[in-house]
């Protein structure tokens, strides 16, 4: 491992990377795009999965009821945490902006 330089030149290099970094997820008016496009992908599996609820009782037949549980948990996990993330963005964005 190398050491830096001069003093704080390793702070300065992070600092920077981590600005970047949260650049990278803004348009340049600000408006976080990654979080809405994650809030409509949020949306669209939470309606996928409700209009298939009344398949749900015929899939563990088929495929067993511990892949079943599994799945439906995973899914609506991913897409609660989706919409969640996206929805706290917007608001923030909606909010701090008054």
């Amino acid at each position: 491992m190398t050491t830096p330089t001069t003093p704080g030149a390793h702070t300065r290099s992070r600092h920077s990377a981590d600005s970047h970094a949260a650049d990278a997820d803004n348009d340049p008016s600000g408006f976080p795009l990654l979080q809405a496009a994650l809030f409509v992908a949020g949306c669209a599996l939470l309606v996928l999965a409700a209009a298939n609820l009344t398949h749900l009782a015929q899939w563990p037949d088929r495929w067993g009821q511990i892949p079943v549980f599994l799945g439906f948990f995973l899914l609506m996990s991913v897409a609660g945490r989706w919409f969640w993330t996206g929805a706290d963005a917007i608001l923030a964005k909606v909010i701090g902006n008054q």
